[in-house]
This record gives structure tokens, sequence and C-alpha cells, in this order.
């Protein structure tokens, strides 16, 4: 009788251990776009995006990819470099704590440390010329194109696509 007790707390501990396990970890988006791939892998095709403080459930990790569902059920991967467990609220710091005219940009230079303020600033005391930085920025690749490119060079990519 009592091996019986303890083998029934013992399997109620495990299933209550075993569903924390699988529930969902929910995270926040800390880049301005964050792209959601099909594979765990910067060169797997991109399958939803997600703005800047935007909750995401995470499901399972793979190295440095978590597999995220969006809340409108997309799911895929995202890079841990564009997800923090911190809660991003967008507010317009004018201390009502109240929504208000924030961009996404401003929020996301803001998650950085950079406001356009102080950009503006190291770019007076630092000089130089942007323009490059702000054209490779803007500049995206077809991953069937860098794939292509891979493979006439020999490399094989880590990660999910190969």
């Amino acid at each position: 009788m009592r091996n019986r007790k303890l083998a029934m707390v013992l399997a109620l501990a495990l299933c209550l251990g075993g569903a924390g396990a699988l529930a969902a970890k929910v995270m926040s988006v800390s880049v301005r776009d964050g792209q959601v791939r099909d594979t765990p892998s910067f060169l797997g095709k991109i399958v939803g995006k997600a703005s800047y403080g935007q909750s995401v459930n995470v499901s399972d990790e793979q190295g440095d990819w978590n597999k995220v569902t969006l809340p409108g059920g997309v799911a895929g991967w995202m890079h841990r470099s564009s997800l923090t467990t911190a809660n991003l609220a967008l507010s317009s710091g004018n201390g009502s704590g109240a929504p208000g005219n924030v961009s996404g940009k401003e929020m996301a230079l803001a998650g950085k440390g950079f406001s356009a303020e102080v950009e503006a600033d190291y770019r007076r005391t630092h000089g130089g010329n942007y323009a490059a930085i702000d054209a490779m920025e803007r500049t995206t690749y077809d991953p069937a194109t860098l794939l292509a490119f891979l493979r006439q060079g020999n490399v094989t990519p880590q990660g999910g696509a190969r």
C-alpha cells in the first residue's frame, strides 16, 4: 500500500513537471523587423515578420535559434539575438504610460541605447559618411541565391538549411 502511494505521488510529480516543461515561454522581439524563418538558419525562407516589442511564444530551442509562434499563428524560427525576456512596451515617454507617437524605428534604437538625438550627436562628433552603412542595412538577398553561391564555393552552411 505504501509503495502504491509513493508510486502515485511520483507519477503525479512527473506529470506536473512534464507539463511545465512543455509550456511555452513568452519572449519579446528586440529588433525592429524580426524575421521568422522556416528552418533554424539565416538561409531559411522567411515565413513571417515580427515587430519590435511584439510578444512571441517560444516552444523549442535549437542552438542559437528559438522556435516561435506569432499571435496570428505563424510558426517558425528566430535567432536568439532578436529576442529578449524583458517585457518591451511601446510608450511615448510622457510619464503617463500611455502609448504615444513613437515609431518602431525609434523604439528599436532606444532598445539598443540610441535615440535619434544620440545618433545625430555621434555623427556630429565623429564625422564620417554613413550612406554606405545605411545602404548595407537596406540590402536583402534571396536565400536561394545565397545557397547557390555557397554551393559554388563548396561551402556547407551550418544550421537548418543545407
